[in-house]
């Protein structure tokens, strides 16, 4: 059976006892039936993770003991900020949950001048906490410590016009894009990925864009969906660059 695995959104401690509550604790209780004396991991996503026991069980909380720190780091060396175009429902959904199992830093999603799916500020912090909350999970099954950062959805346009000298090599996919994946320097550390929602770029969008330093960059002769994209170019990227093999 493999490791039980939970994110606590709260810092953790070695050798002490701590109260599970609300969705942690449904899910060791209910859903996977977990009781005393059984076996998981915590994490707070700061790093590392901590064993822990079962001590007692009730409808509303489990009370675990707490072991030892132990600092186990599966980040990818490969720093990518993935600025993504967003998506309706359950393929943005997707795209966090994937690109958060291949190791991306840190989202930012994006509006843009195509993009079918508008948020007012109330549901944009809705969405915001919905796709942490994938993000954490895709944390607990992929073996992540650290959860990537998932900023506030804002318009492209502002994201561009406030990162100008962000760090990074730079890349916005686009069909017949000149730029290859492959061309990239052999000692990259650090990316901005941009993709596209449903629509794509507005030629505007990608003019802004390559202005500001993105390489437009090609993917084949198919134009893939936004969340294939996404999913592609970051196993791509990571495959080259960063820790898949």
């Amino acid at each position: 059976m493999s490791r039980v695995r939970v994110h606590i959104d709260s810092p953790l401690t070695a050798n002490n006892e701590f109260h599970l509550t609300g969705d942690p604790a449904r899910y060791v209780g209910r859903v996977l039936r977990l009781g005393p004396n059984d076996k998981l991991v915590l994490f707070d996503g700061r790093g590392g993770e901590y064993p822990a026991t079962i001590l007692s069980l009730d409808k509303n909380s489990v009370t675990v003991s707490v072991a030892g720190h132990i600092e186990r780091d599966v980040e990818s060396t490969l720093a990518i900020h993935l600025l993504q175009g967003i998506s309706r429902g359950e393929r943005m959904d997707f795209v966090v949950q994937k690109a958060t199992e291949l190791g991306v830093k840190s989202i930012t999603p994006v509006i843009t001048d195509y993009s079918v799916v508008k948020l007012e500020a109330k549901r944009a912090e809705k969405r915001l906490n919905h796709w942490r909350g994938i993000a954490a999970s895709a944390c607990e099954q992929s073996g992540r410590n650290v959860l990537p950062t998932i900023e506030a959805p804002q318009a492209l346009r502002t994201w561009l016009g406030e990162n100008y000298e962000a760090p990074g090599t730079r890349l916005i996919m686009k069909p017949g894009g000149t730029s290859s994946i492959r061309s990239l320097d052999s000692d990259l550390n650090e990316l901005i990925l941009l993709i596209g929602p449903e629509g794509g770029f507005s030629e505007a969008e990608y003019e802004l864009a390559e202005s500001t330093g993105f390489k437009a960059t090609g993917f084949g002769a198919r134009i893939l969906r936004t969340e294939t994209a996404a999913v592609a170019a970051i196993a791509a990227l990571q495959t080259l660059y960063g820790d898949l093999t």
